[in-house]
């Protein structure tokens, strides 16, 4: 695995936001995706929440919302890391197709056995391993110690390591301190959407594809689709999504969007949020090459949801990542066929899912001209997410992204990772959907 390891010269702070939060707080998110040129963000939304990492300096317009949800105990409080983290980003220059799984794993394992908590996040072009400024030198000296080697610690650029090569000794095994509660069969959820991952252009910029992000976190009301989820599952809901900005709620805008009722989730167990919990250790795998998408051609199958969830199928899983190298999107894979049409196509880097999608929505309007084989056909490159609650956990907790990581590398199911504050998201071809979640609900 040829793999370099490069230190971003940026000091981030991590933002929980809880889905029944997100409607009145959604400008406060706008403002991020929109600024002209954050060094490093990720935005990424689940079931349960929407995560920021991001600079402290522009997160300081949720510091208000923070303090005022500490000060009244609130149920479901926005959340801002205390500490700071540093960024790691992975890039990999093997020609051969990328096995994002195995790199999530062997990145991962010398940290855990060291106790050392990290988050992890993939974009399209690099793997980001997020840790805690207070063990950033000792994570570098792990590193060194297998098999990276430091080549411009003697200049002002940010430490770069790079290896070739695997080491020759075997990973160490998990220390007894990586030991955790594994999560319950409830906690581990297959999400609706058919997803795909795509890198945007650097040469249009944030001005051009910027409205189309806007749309998917805060009206996916102007989105004119219906869920790709909903074409292939049984429970279909071709209504039109409400937009987060236009959701009623039971408060004013003085209270920062804060309203009792609790998202519908059946699914997840009720547990007290009032406590700082996330994970540490969650990663989120790597990303397909410039050229080609990374998954292969996938069978199209009935998956179960376990209960319908109270938003749109298609905002149910959303990460955008943007760097001064590039920015990337994972989104519902029909969604981005509609954001970004064959015209606009320019403005994206990917392989041919979205030609797929094209489609698998023409079909949808055309139901009488749909053939079941092409169909499953169409299926090219889609994936899967599976969302693990961690709310029980805190960002002290370590080990995690290595356990959940290595139980699908050994049972040969390459994956793709995305830490959120509570949460981890792994991305998984869709036809390994189903033994993947029992997998990690055993682990």
């Amino acid at each position: 695995m040829q793999v370099t390891i490069s230190l971003l010269p940026v000091s981030l702070c991590l933002v929980h936001i809880p889905r029944p939060r997100l409607p009145q707080l959604a400008s406060h998110v706008l403002r991020q995706i929109l600024h002209p040129s954050p060094a490093f963000l990720n935005i990424t939304c689940n079931d349960l929440e929407l995560s920021i990492f991001a600079e402290e300096h522009i997160l300081r317009d949720f510091e208000p919302v923070a303090s005022r949800d500490r000060r009244k105990r609130r149920t479901y409080p926005l959340e801002i890391s205390h500490e700071k983290w540093s960024v790691l980003q992975i890039d990999s220059h093997s020609d051969q197709v990328d096995n994002s799984g195995a790199r999530v794993h062997e990145l991962s394992a010398p940290l855990a056995a060291a106790g050392i908590s990290i988050l992890y996040q993939s974009s399209y072009m690099s793997d980001f391993i997020f840790v805690k400024e207070s063990r950033l030198q000792q994570a570098l000296g792990i590193f060194a110690a297998h098999g990276f080697d430091l080549y411009s610690a003697d200049t002002p650029t940010p430490a770069v390591l790079t290896r070739s090569t695997s080491p020759t000794t075997p990973s160490p095994p998990d220390s007894p301190r990586s030991k955790s509660r594994s999560p319950s069969s409830s906690e581990v959820r297959i999400l609706s959407p058919d997803l795909a991952c795509v890198g945007l252009s650097d040469e249009l910029g944030v001005d051009h594809w910027g409205l189309k992000i806007v749309k998917l976190v805060a009206f996916p009301d102007l989105i004119p689709t219906s869920s790709s989820s909903s074409q292939n599952s049984s429970q279909t809901d071709c209504s039109v999504p409400q937009s987060p900005l236009s959701s009623p709620s039971g408060s004013s805008s003085e209270d920062d969007g804060y309203f009792s009722h609790s998202p519908k989730n059946a699914s997840s167990p009720s547990l007290n949020l009032s406590r700082s919990h996330s994970y540490t250790d969650l990663a989120s795998p790597a990303s397909p090459s410039r050229s080609a998408s990374k998954h292969p051609y996938l069978s199209n199958f009935s998956l179960p949801c376990s209960t319908k969830a109270p938003y749109p199928v298609h905002q149910q899983f959303f990460s955008f990542t943007r760097t001064s190298e590039g920015s990337s999107l994972t989104a519902d894979v029909c969604v981005l066929a509609t954001l970004f049409p064959p015209h606009e196509r320019h403005m994206v880097i990917c392989g041919g899912e979205l030609d797929a999608a094209d489609e698998r929505l023409a079909s949808a309007h055309h139901p009488e001209d749909s053939d079941g084989e092409e169909d499953e056909d169409r299926q090219e490159g889609s994936i899967k997410c599976l969302q693990i609650d961690l709310r029980r956990f805190g960002l002290d907790k370590h080990g995690l992204v290595n356990r959940f990581s290595r139980v699908l590398e050994e049972n040969g199911i390459n994956h793709m990772y995305s830490s959120t504050y509570k949460t981890a998201n792994l991305l998984v071809d869709k036809k390994h959907a189903l033994r993947a979640q029992s997998l990690l609900r055993s682990c």
